[in-house]
């Protein structure tokens, strides 16, 4: 099984295994071979060019000679962001908010009502029911 752990060690293996030599790379390929091949691609006619379509290379792009007097951007200048104050509420926002402070009144109101017919009404049933 995958999730058991072999805690046992065996006796037969040495304990401590002298470590490998480190492994030399040999240097890396000189660019001259994947020159040659880019020059062999652009050599052929332009009909197999389209077939046989030349990876674009790695790395930052060639520089090119009309851009060499170009001068950097300028950073872009904003405009300080104007601080508001708040708005006075508009006439309209006003009104609702009154109505909906004359709506929350008469919901108080009716619960108040409801609350003492159903106190009424379960004194009511106590009675008829001999439990008080």
């Amino acid at each position: 099984m995958a999730d058991d752990i072999n805690t046992m060690t065996d006796t037969d293996t040495p304990a401590v295994a002298a470590p490998a030599p480190k492994k030399e790379r040999k240097p890396r390929a000189k660019k001259a071979a994947a020159e040659t091949a880019s020059a062999e691609v652009s050599a052929q006619p332009a009909g197999a060019s389209n077939a046989a379509a030349v990876k674009p290379k790695r790395g930052r792009k060639a520089k090119s000679d009309e851009g060499v007097t170009s001068a950097k951007r300028a950073p872009v200048k904003r405009a300080p962001k104007a601080v508001q104050a708040p708005a006075a509420p508009s006439v309209a926002a006003v009104d609702e908010f009154a109505d909906l402070l004359q709506l929350e009144d008469e919901n108080q109101k009716l619960r108040k009502l409801l609350a003492e017919k159903l106190r009424a009404e379960n004194a009511d049933l106590r009675k008829r029911l001999n439990l008080a």
